[in-house]
């Protein structure tokens, strides 16, 4: 689910005096941490991540959580969370057992486990197993655990939303997060398409109905939730919308994808080969862009590209007909080339599904307000027990401050800054490496409306010109077999030479404020000019990124400027 819980309030905070009524006296503060099942049912310490050797089906953290939350973090999280849903009463639970029914709590019931997944459960206020709520199923990102993405990383937007969900005519939903089948399970094996299925079996025998069901999530939780509305196993329920974020719709092209341009993917890479080198081209065992792959081994069971594609939302799109779905992408997103979903979203039309697809300019691998406020908008009628349909077609956006996401419609901000063009066209976006070693390979990728003449170049040493085509996109890999040093990019459309600073980001540790290189000042207010370093050896995957580890790096036809001191990053 989305990070920021503030439009998930439904609009109720219009109505924040009807909110005395619900206050309830508190329940002592729990005097446990939340539980881990590790080592033995209902056990509190945190599980490690490297009991077994991962393979297809079986993951480190299947049944067991590796983040333990003690008390005071769960009793901070617990009080987020009653404060946002006007002061109703937050139990935290830590077993099925302990549930009580026709209580005006929301009650939080922490790693349930299911037939092969963990399954955190917020029961609305009003619950009881006579019911017949609603569901949404979250999965979560990549590598996190229910504990870590709720008490720790305090994504406490679940809460509000099933806490909120009987509020002001609405009959309540019933919400879990997944952690998608363990650690390095991407959710796309059979034993969790089976979990999924039998989580929703247990949820429909109390309270819920599973033939009435939408799937969320971000990053994997996005691929999870396409696949687990595709159902490939055809188990016994019903999805019939979706919203997935920035997901990986495509999991054999990005097996090939170099971590030199999306740097994140070097840290998925040492999260499935359980080895901290995968990201290394010069690794002996595990490295990127191995074709036959062995993190499509883990994930998929196959190591082929093609049969993984077939395996995945691209190659069982059919099974996404007739539902409401939503997608979302950034320009440059630190893990997935903006061009796979544009893929995506051209291949369900073609197939004659309808869809929506958000596309934010200058953002990178995050949700956007655009998604949220659709979300909240189908949510709240699911909670209300209405008919809706999710909008379609292409919606573009741009975050104008990306530290502060401070997002706007393209239109808008064209208007504002009198910029003459179509703003229901897709404008040029470049993506290319901000480090790489002397001899690696980086792919570089230009996006943009079909008849867009592009000419993008790196220094002496690189050249490319291209004319878009249907595809909206052009990409190759390149190996960057040029001398150490520092180089510039030029991206021309047009004929017209784009400002070098159109890049998205701001200052970070990798990029301080004031950086001189080479007597060049790289930083022009939250802007950084488009320099590649070629350096002697490979960079850490976790020191390649220009800005933060959400975003990738490039450059935009248009990119708004950003007051100086709004951009530092700590």
């Amino acid at each position: 689910m989305p990070k920021n819980p503030v439009r998930l309030c439904f609009l109720f905070c219009l109505l924040l005096a009807v909110s005395a009524a619900a206050a309830q006296e508190s329940t002592p503060e729990p005097e446990y941490v939340i539980a881990t099942h590790y080592p033995d049912f209902g056990g509190t310490q945190p599980a490690p991540r490297d009991e077994i050797r991962a393979s297809y089906g079986v993951y480190n953290n299947r049944l067991n959580d590796y983040e333990a939350v003690d008390a005071a973090a769960a009793a901070a999280i617990r009080q987020e969370i009653s404060a946002g849903i006007l002061g109703r009463e937050v139990l935290l639970l830590n077993s099925w057992n302990e549930v009580q029914q026709d209580i005006e709590a929301l009650q939080i019931v922490n790693n349930v486990p299911l037939e092969g997944a963990l399954y955190t459960i917020f029961l609305p206020p009003g619950w009881n197993n006579g019911k017949d709520l609603p569901i949404v199923l979250s999965g979560n990102g990549a590598g996190t655990s229910n504990n870590r993405r709720l008490y720790t990383g305090g994504e406490t937007d679940m809460g509000l939303i099933i806490g909120l969900s009987t509020a002001f005519g609405g009959e309540g939903i019933i919400g879990a997060m997944s952690n998608c089948g363990g650690t390095e399970s991407q959710g796309v094996d059979e034993p969790t398409y089976r979990s999924v299925g039998a989580f929703l079996d247990f949820l429909d025998e109390h309270g819920g109905n599973k033939y009435n069901v939408m799937t969320a999530g971000w990053s994997r939780g996005g691929g999870s939730a396409l696949m687990w509305a595709i159902n490939p196993l055809q188990l016994d329920y019903e999805v019939h919308t979706v919203f997935a974020g920035v997901p990986p719709v495509r999991y054999g092209a990005l097996a090939l994808v170099t971590p030199l341009t999306y740097p994140s993917m070097g840290s998925i890479g040492v999260l499935i080969g359980q080895d901290e080198n995968a990201y290394r081209y010069d690794n002996d065992g595990w490295r990127p862009g191995a074709n036959p792959s062995p993190f499509l081994e883990v994930i998929l069971g196959t190591n082929d590209p093609a049969e993984a594609d077939r395996l995945g939302p691209w190659g069982m799109a059919e099974g996404l007909r007739g539902k409401n779905i939503m997608l979302e992408a950034g320009s440059h997103d630190a893990f997935f080339s903006l061009r796979f979903v544009l893929e995506y979203d051209r291949l369900l039309t073609e197939m004659g599904i309808a869809h929506g697809t958000v596309i934010t300019l200058n953002s990178g691998h995050e949700d956007t307000d655009l998604m949220r406020d659709m979300l909240t908008d189908a949510l709240l009628a699911m909670s209300r027990g209405q008919e809706f349909t999710t909008p379609t077609g292409r919606f573009y956006a741009i975050d104008i401050n990306p530290l502060e996401d401070e997002e706007m419609p393209l239109d808008d901000y064209y208007t504002q800054q009198g910029i003459q063009d179509d703003p229901t066209q897709l404008p040029v976006t470049a993506e290319f490496p901000f480090r790489i070693g002397a001899g690696n390979p980086a792919d570089i990728t230009v996006c943009g409306t079909p008849g867009d003449v592009v000419a993008l170049r790196l220094g002496d040493v690189y050249a490319l010109e291209v004319t878009i085509d249907a595809n909206e996109c052009y990409s190759e890999q390149v190996n960057f077999d040029f001398p150490v040093g520092m180089y510039f990019w030029q991206l021309t459309v047009n004929g017209e030479t784009i400002e070098a600073d159109n890049t998205p980001g701001f200052s970070s540790d990798n990029f301080p404020l004031d950086a001189l290189y080479g007597g060049y000042a790289l930083l022009q207010g939250c802007s950084l000019v488009a320099v590649t370093f070629v350096e002697a050896d490979q960079p850490l995957w976790s020191e390649s990124y220009a800005t933060r580890r959400t975003m990738s790096y490039g450059m935009l036809q248009y990119a708004p400027a950003v007051r100086p001191g709004n951009c530092t990053i700590g």
